[in-house]
């Protein structure tokens, strides 16, 4: 696959937007439980850690014409994101019960357990010929993203804060619709070029989500 350095760099702009709007949520969840809080820091980084490495790795293969093609921050964006947002959901689904004044759970075992499984399970079948082991990441990190952006969408509707539901409803429809276009065998610059489009617009639309609830919560939910 070839890029730009154009492409490359704006590439840069959705990772940028996915780290606003993880802070802004980490922040919102740390406000209401300090434990949780860490559990979403620490699966944001990883988040957005993967993103940053991909993005790196698109910049030195288009500056140096695919010279330098250090493979781990491609082939690994799954071994970090997957894990980083199983974290996220888990400490999402907790803020929201304790919201709702329901009962949270042990703040770290069941997402750890999570991803050591879907981690070894993936180191298991790189052992396997022929296998494809970044499958199993995908199919973790896309249900744990569904199911954390499902929560993000209800709470704000709940909330009444339609404007942030919208726009996390577009953000999990761009992530479909990228999902799509990333099967396309031929990935011409021009398709790219619309990838990158629907990609940087979907994470400012979920950065600005993320900064109004956070904002409505600090004001209307008092710390535990």
């Amino acid at each position: 696959m070839q890029y730009t350095l154009s492409l490359a760099l704006v590439d840069f702009l959705p990772v940028t937007f996915t780290a606003i709007g993880f802070y802004f949520l980490c922040k919102m969840i740390a406000h209401i439980n300090a434990e949780q809080g860490r559990v979403a820091a620490f699966g944001a980084m990883l988040v957005v850690a993967g993103g940053l490495f991909k993005a790196v790795w698109k910049l030195l293969m288009a500056s140096t014409g695919g010279e330098i093609n250090i493979r781990w921050m491609d082939d690994g964006l799954f071994a970090w994101m997957a894990p980083g947002y199983v974290l996220f959901a888990w400490s999402v689904w907790q803020t929201v019960r304790a919201v709702q004044k329901k009962k949270t759970y042990h703040t770290w075992i069941a997402p750890v357990v999570i991803c050591a499984l879907a981690l070894g399970g993936a180191y298991y079948l790189s052992a396997q010929a022929g296998s494809r082991w970044e499958l199993l990441l995908l199919i973790v990190m896309v249900l744990a993203t569904v199911v954390a952006s499902v929560l993000l969408i209800t709470f704000a509707f709940r909330q009444k804060l339609k404007l942030a539901g919208v726009l996390f409803i577009i953000n999990l429809i761009c992530i479909f619709i990228l999902s799509g276009m990333a099967r396309i065998p031929e990935q011409t610059i021009f398709l790219q070029w619309i990838e990158e489009s629907i990609n940087t617009i979907s994470w400012l639309c979920f950065a600005i989500a993320a900064k109004k609830v956070f904002e409505y919560t600090q004001k209307n939910f008092g710390a535990r």
